[in-house]
């Protein structure tokens, strides 16, 4: 098991229980999706994870480590992050945003500069092209590209992504979706993506937990939330999706 989360709670001032008593594992290898509306918890708990936020109470073990006794800055650069936006250094080239997590993590120069080019490769971005431009120089998708690879520079078991394509326009995000899942398959990372789409969690994740104020009220594969939906609230979640595909099969059929 690379993550066990087990009670894990967050107050903020004036009671607020933003997260209450949620507990999920993540496995080698595996994506878990936690889906919700805006403000039901998710993200909170993404950066409970790497104690961006310290919990209230509950534990998380990581790699069998209880998190409470680890240093928080090193434990940040054991695990990859990946925001929506990207959040590179908007004065670094390229190679210099990828090359800040190695070097953080003690890498040699050497080591650093020819980890660069093999993960814009990864990320099928040329590194002859890409390598000197800045952020400013790049399109959306490619910054979110970057993004990836630097997350994924120290070489993490587990990555952590909070709305990562969001901002993305489909195609792009179609495609990057299925490059995140194409290294997953490669590199055999573990992941938690926190998304508001229903339809990328049943598309990309092997775990879906359905977080509502705070808690989750279903956590299962794909299929067993769709086979199985626990609550109304998971079945209005997945409306949409089933919708959308009912329109386009009833469009093909009109043609």
């Amino acid at each position: 098991m690379v993550l066990d989360a087990q009670a894990l709670t967050r107050l903020f001032p004036g009671g607020i229980r933003a997260v209450d008593a949620v507990s999920f594992g993540v496995a080698e290898g595996e994506l878990l999706a936690l889906v919700g509306e805006s403000g039901c918890g998710k993200t909170t708990t993404l950066k409970m994870i790497n104690r961006l936020l310290e919990p209230s109470s509950g534990t998380v073990r990581f790699k069998g480590e209880d998190i409470a006794g680890l240093d928080p800055v090193q434990l940040r650069r054991r695990m990859g992050w990946v925001m929506q936006g990207d959040g590179l250094f908007p004065h670094f080239t390229v190679a210099e945003n990828i090359a800040v997590t190695p070097r953080l993590a003690g890498w040699s120069e050497a080591d650093t500069r020819a980890r660069v080019p093999a993960l814009l490769e990864l990320v099928q971005l040329d590194p002859a092209q890409f390598r000197n431009r800045y952020p400013a120089e790049l399109s959306g998708g490619q910054r979110q590209r970057v993004g990836l690879a630097r997350a994924l520079a120290a070489e993490p078991p587990l990555l952590l992504m909070d709305e990562p394509f969001g901002a993305l326009d489909p195609l792009t995000r179609d495609s990057l979706r299925e490059d995140v899942q194409a290294l997953r398959e490669r590199l055999g990372f573990a992941a938690i993506l926190v998304t508001h789409d229903m339809a990328e969690a049943l598309l990309l994740a092997d775990a879906i937990a359905v977080m509502r104020a705070g808690r989750i009220i279903q956590i299962g594969t794909p299929a067993e939330l769709l086979n199985a939906p626990a609550d109304p609230y998971v079945e209005t979640l997945l409306a949409t999706p089933r919708l959308e595909a009912e329109r386009v099969a009833a469009l093909s059929r009109q043609s």
